[in-house]
């Protein structure tokens, strides 16, 4: 944002959020204090909130800009208008963002890109479990959030096969977005994404993996396990004809002559 009245001259770079442990992460990140928030009504969580201001805020700004969404790249454009440089204190470290220059081509196998969706995840993200009518369990990585080109971004970093929108519920909000994958898919990124969570989403991502007890096999073969059997595998480690087998034994309560995989 802009700067107050009183300081024009001084662009703010805040984050305000109910999360106390994600705004403390990021306010250690920009070595600055967490100052507690009254809350705008009596039944709201009260919020918290670290800022930067002035030209590490101007640095952050611009080292930032390419990887945003549109939403924020306006909001950082409205905040820089006008913005003259004075004279820059010998504490002030203007170049201490300039490792985050050049990210403007974020793609999924990016480790830049692992940063800034562990970053969108830590607090707008939700690693959960999902079970079927058979009470088969998988984990879920989802994002909810309004700003369509940060949920298309998260779904291509993801790799998620597409992006949903929620009509909005009452008139005055505005329509959601979501992407999320599940299953194997979805384990495979809750172990990558652990080792940078904070201690609430690491419980949420040990919960979901503890209880997952994948449903498909992880390697499956290219072949029929059958010894002699040679046709393409079609589930369980058997071809179709072994598998159906297998599966008309088994409906019929009778010893099954074939062993599958699982």
């Amino acid at each position: 944002m802009s700067g107050p009245p009183s300081c024009p001259n001084s662009p703010v770079a805040r984050i305000c959020m109910t999360d106390r442990d994600i705004v403390a992460r990021a306010g250690l990140l920009l070595d600055r204090a967490v100052t507690p928030v009254r809350a705008r009504k009596p039944h709201y969580k009260p919020p918290f909130v670290t800022q930067i201001k002035g030209v590490e805020a101007v640095a952050l700004m611009r080292a930032m800009r390419p990887v945003l969404g549109p939403d924020r790249q306006k909001q950082i454009d409205q905040a820089l208008e006008g913005w003259v440089p004075r004279r820059i204190r010998s504490q002030a470290r203007p170049d201490r963002f300039a490792s985050l220059d050049g990210l403007v081509d974020v793609v999924a196998d990016d480790d830049r890109a692992l940063s800034w969706l562990a970053g969108l995840l830590e607090g707008e993200g939700t690693f959960s479990l999902t079970c079927d009518a058979k009470l088969r369990c998988y984990p879920v990585v989802s994002i909810t959030m309004c700003d369509a080109a940060v949920v298309f971004r998260a779904a291509h970093v993801l790799g998620a096969a597409s992006v949903s929108m929620r009509e909005p519920e009452r008139s005055a909000w505005r329509p959601t977005y979501v992407a999320k994958v599940g299953g194997a898919h979805a384990a495979k990124w809750m172990r990558t994404l652990r080792a940078v969570m904070g201690e609430r989403r690491r419980a949420a991502i040990d919960l979901a993996l503890d209880s997952y007890r994948p449903i498909f096999l992880v390697d499956p073969p290219s072949s029929c396990v059958v010894p002699d059997c040679d046709q393409p595998h079609r589930g369980r480690g058997l071809c179709h004809k072994h598998y159906m087998m297998w599966s008309r034994d088994r409906a019929k309560g009778r010893e099954t002559r074939i062993a599958p995989l699982r």
